[in-house]
């Protein structure tokens, strides 16, 4: 005796929400097309759902519980539902075939959904795997944006035959296992009624044609491992980590399918004295205890160059200076960030004798107590001064 709820791992008080969700992701784990797929698993999920979805049958499955298959055959199966429960699959699904509708439920809906059929019937071509690398730019090429010439080694239309996987000079012919259709269909009894299902065809790999006489260079697949060169536009505002998606520059599908993506991730290089913060800029400039009292300019680095900087008398070490629009510009936008200058005063570790004495003159004046530590040798000086 099967377990419905056991099969979708949900509780006999599932709500139908919970019932939908567990499905979906089984659904998709197991799935024949999956490369860890389960195709008797598949179908068992499948069963399951038919009856738990439908109030109806669910009502009736949880009422005679044990004696299901008892109360199955003399009701005619759920209440009057026989036939072919999966017969309205193949819309959407390219591999159910279609000949009702169960309860008014789109089936082919909830698998275009999870497996992107719905568009395509007959053959279905395999895609190409998607591939992602590293790519180093300096700070700057971050914030305004450059253009890189990438080098790969990657799975790529055969130049021989143009990834036909024939033999140039031949031609391609209908595959004699499924007639080119490109999937092998088979049909298989359940309790619930018949199953069919397609499932690519392994001698043509769902293209419908093979090769007269395979190419030699890719063996007939229509893909060969080579080096190839890709140009890289990067956006200006790009920050470390983003990645950049280069859509059909992925390894190429055999025998004509589609290629995977190619995506791009970003590192950037530090910059020795500026860093980033969102938008804005940061960098710190030292000026000593003379220039903070009495005022000065200095010269800043920036994006966009060298930059004089007004320091007015009386800054205190912290003080944040603004340069606006010297930041990293927006996505789409002339609109950048600003670059913020925080200003450190450097304290003088080392003094002559002229200069200590005026700043004791400057401290007296003041009011200030200083030299609060002499050494012995110091106090013996001024003894005789």
């Amino acid at each position: 005796m099967v377990d419905y709820y056991d099969i979708l791992g949900v509780s006999k008080n599932a709500s139908d929400a919970e019932i939908k969700r567990a499905y979906r992701r089984l659904a998709q784990e197991y799935h024949p097309d999956k490369h860890k797929g389960d195709d008797k698993k598949f179908r068992e999920i499948n069963e399951a759902y038919q009856v738990l979805s439908d109030p109806e049958k669910r009502r009736q499955y949880d009422q005679f519980g044990t004696t299901f298959e008892q109360a199955r055959s003399g009701r005619g199966g759920f209440g009057g539902f026989s036939g072919d429960p999966f017969a309205d699959f193949t819309r959407g699904f390219g591999g159910f075939s279609t000949q009702a509708n169960m309860g008014g439920f789109d089936f082919g809906d909830i698998f275009s959904d999870l497996f992107g059929f719905g568009q395509e019937r007959g053959s279905r071509r395999e895609r190409g795997v998607d591939l992602e690398m590293p790519l180093e730019i300096s700070f700057l090429e971050s914030v305004f944006g450059t253009e890189k010439d990438v080098s790969l080694q990657k799975k790529d239309s055969c130049p021989a035959c143009g990834g036909t996987g024939a033999k140039p000079g031949t031609k391609l012919k209908v595959c004699p296992k499924c007639h080119g259709q490109g999937q092998i269909r088979k049909t298989q009894r359940t309790i619930l009624g018949s199953i069919s299902t397609s499932l690519p065809c392994d001698n043509c790999r769902g293209r419908g044609k093979i090769a007269e006489s395979p190419c030699p260079d890719c063996s007939g697949i229509g893909v060969k491992q080579q080096v190839k060169t890709i140009k890289v536009i990067i956006p200006p505002g790009i920050e470390d980590g983003q990645r950049i998606r280069l859509a059909g520059q992925g390894e190429m599908g055999y025998t004509g399918g589609r290629a995977g993506d190619l995506y791009i991730r970003i590192q950037v290089k530090p910059h020795p004295t500026l860093r980033r913060e969102g938008r804005n800029i940061l960098s710190e400039v030292p000026i000593s205890f003379y220039q903070a009292a009495l005022g000065t300019r200095v010269d800043v680095e920036t994006v966009d160059g060298v930059v004089e900087l007004k320091i007015p008398a009386g800054t205190q070490s912290g003080k944040v200076f603004r340069l606006r629009g010297k930041g990293v510009p927006y996505l789409n936008s002339k609109k950048r960030g600003d670059h913020l200058v925080t200003v450190r005063v450097v304290t003088p570790t080392k003094l002559t004798k002229r200069e200590k004495e005026l700043l004791r003159k400057l401290a007296a004046e003041k009011g200030e107590l200083v030299d609060i530590e002499k050494s012995a040798w110091d106090r013996i000086k001024s003894q005789f001064e």
